[in-house]
């Protein structure tokens, strides 16, 4: 049976103060001598005493606990992005709880509402298309919050993300100056507004650049998510009816270099790739790959900033902040082969 929990009255009784005393020691108040403050603090320490922060939340108002909501853990996007936001969160003293749906969009109300009962102050939230009304429950709650990487339409809320539209029209605007005409898409899912803005940037550039739509082989997010899964990723690539590859993310870009090389076709001389997230930033034992994402200002960050003005002035207009973002070459692009 396990040793009930250590108390400021067992504190007290065996330091012999009273527990108002060492919970002011406790909470370092300057009215009390330095040396007292030390003995209680020592006190504690060996007595093993952890604080119990829902009560202190209770007297404060403030937990110091921020919730990030995310819909899947797998993505080393996402994790890259939680370590940067844990970070940083560090730095302000708080402290950051994760929530992830596992790809079942239908438990991020579940979800909020649990983070709002543990009485955090505030919500990372990455949102999917259909969302709004989770936004509003966040309001309705009083609950501050700020959308993360995506965008919800119809929304006015606290949202930092990166130009995504912007990065599918670098990507068509650089595989077409190399001279490439046809290509292959591998999309991400559709309930994601970077799907949608990458896909419909990187058409727009091909339109500029007067190569027909029709030379793209779409392939849909689910069937790309399902390839991957199941290691099918040459019922993808396979006829290579294209010179060019636009993969929604890196963490799918790879997988593909891999079955490509392996079946003999050299990147870039065969067939050139490009894609989103520039992970190797981030862990530079990757493999190169041409990828496109933010240059200098991060989203985690610039997000953790935003979410703690919003704590400390509710009353500030909503902000939306989208990011600039910048082809980082890393040599898996070049011109097509002349044609035989």
């Amino acid at each position: 049976m396990s040793s009930p929990r250590v108390t400021l009255k067992d504190i007290a009784l065996a330091c012999g103060y009273s527990a108002n005393t060492v919970s002011r020691a406790l909470r370092n108040d300057a009215m009390l001598s330095e040396a007292t403050r030390g003995l209680i603090r020592e006190t504690a320490k060996k007595m093993g005493y952890i604080p119990n922060t829902m009560a202190s939340s209770l007297r404060s108002g403030r937990s110091r606990m921020i919730a990030v909501i995310v819909n899947d853990l797998h993505n080393q996007h996402y994790c890259d992005l939680i370590n940067r936001m844990d970070a940083a969160l560090r730095r302000e003293n708080y402290t950051l709880m994760i929530f992830c749906m596992q790809l079942d969009d239908s438990l991020a109300e579940k979800l909020i509402h649990s983070a709002i009962s543990l009485s955090v102050d505030g919500i990372l939230y990455f949102p999917c298309f259909g969302q709004q009304h989770y936004v509003e429950y966040m309001i309705d709650n009083r609950m501050p919050f700020l959308l993360l990487d995506r965008r919800l339409d119809n929304v006015e809320a606290d949202l930092v993300r990166n130009d995504d539209e912007q990065g599918g029209y670098l990507a068509g605007r650089h595989l077409a100056a190399l001279g490439h005409r046809r290509f292959l898409f591998l999309s991400g899912v559709e309930k994601s507004s970077s799907q949608v803005d990458r896909l419909g940037g990187f058409l727009r550039a091909l339109d500029d650049c007067g190569i027909p739509r029709e030379n793209v082989r779409i392939v849909p997010g689910a069937a790309v998510e399902d390839a991957v899964a199941h290691e099918r990723i040459g019922e993808l690539v396979f006829p290579m009816d294209y010179s060019a590859i636009v993969s929604f993310r890196d963490e799918v870009a790879y997988p593909v270099m891999q079955v490509l090389r392996e079946c003999g076709v050299s990147i870039p001389e065969d067939v050139s790739i490009i894609s989103f997230d520039n992970l190797r930033g981030t862990d530079p034992t990757r493999p190169f790959l041409t990828s496109i994402y933010t240059d200098g200002q991060n989203i985690a960050e610039l997000g953790v900033r935003m979410l703690l003005e919003r704590i400390a002035d509710p009353e500030l207009p909503p902000r939306n902040m989208i990011l600039p973002v910048r082809i980082f070459d890393q040599g898996t692009t070049a011109p097509p082969k002349p044609a035989p």
